[in-house]
C-alpha cells in the first residue's frame, strides 16, 4: 500500500489552463527543416524555376513551394492552413519556412508562369538525385536498378468504333485509348 501512495505523489495533475506556447504539435517538423536543408530543396527548386520577383526580397518559389508541402505534411488541408501554422510560435521556429501566409502564398503562386510550373518537377529530380547520392552504394544500388511504369488508366467508354484512338479492353469493351506521349 505504501508503494501505491509513493506513485500518486510523484504523478502530476492535470492541469487546465491557457496552452502553453512553447508546446507545439508540428514537433516532427524539426526533421522535415532538416532534410530540407541537407538536401538544398528550396535552392534546388529557386535554380530549376527561376525568379519569380523583380527584387530579392521576401519569400521565393522554393521557399513558397517547401512552406506549402511543409503545411501539408502538418497536417493542413488548405492555404489557410498556411495562417494556423504561423499562428504557432513554436511551430515557427521548427518550420522550413517561417511566416509564410496564405495571402503571400496565393500572390506568389499566381506569378508563376506555365513553363515554370513545369519546371518545379525538374527540381524535385535534383533533390531526388541528391538523396539517392547521400545513400550509400548497397543501398542506392537496388533503388535505381529497374523501373515500373504504371499505367492503370481509367477506360472512358466509346460508341463509334471509328472513333480516333479507340481500343478494346481486357473485358472487350470499347474504350478511348490513353494518349501517353514520351519525351
Amino acid at each position: 500500500m505504501s508503494r501505491l501512495r509513493d506513485v500518486r505523489a510523484v504523478r502530476q495533475r492535470v492541469r487546465v489552463g491557457t496552452p502553453d506556447p512553447t508546446l507545439t504539435p508540428a514537433a516532427g517538423m524539426a526533421a522535415v527543416s532538416e532534410a530540407v536543408e541537407r538536401l538544398d530543396v528550396i535552392g534546388a527548386l529557386d535554380r530549376a524555376v527561376g525568379p519569380i520577383k523583380q527584387r530579392k526580397r521576401g519569400h521565393a518559389a522554393g521557399q513558397l513551394l517547401v512552406g506549402i508541402a511543409a503545411a501539408q505534411l502538418a497536417g493542413e488541408d488548405f492555404q489557410v492552413g498556411l495562417d494556423r501554422q504561423r499562428a504557432d510560435a513554436a511551430g515557427q521556429l521548427l518550420a522550413p519556412v517561417p511566416g509564410l501566409c496564405s495571402t503571400t502564398a496565393a500572390g506568389l503562386a499566381r506569378r508563376l508562369s506555365a513553363a515554370q510550373w513545369r519546371q518545379v518537377e525538374v527540381g524535385v529530380g535534383q533533390v531526388a538525385a541528391a538523396a539517392l547520392g547521400k545513400l550509400a552504394g548497397a543501398r542506392r544500388a537496388p533503388l535505381t536498378g529497374s523501373v515500373t511504369i504504371d499505367l492503370d488508366t481509367t477506360d472512358v467508354e466509346v460508341y463509334g468504333r471509328k472513333k480516333r484512338g479507340v481500343a478494346y479492353n481486357y473485358q472487350g469493351v470499347r474504350h478511348e485509348a490513353p494518349a501517353i506521349e514520351w519525351r
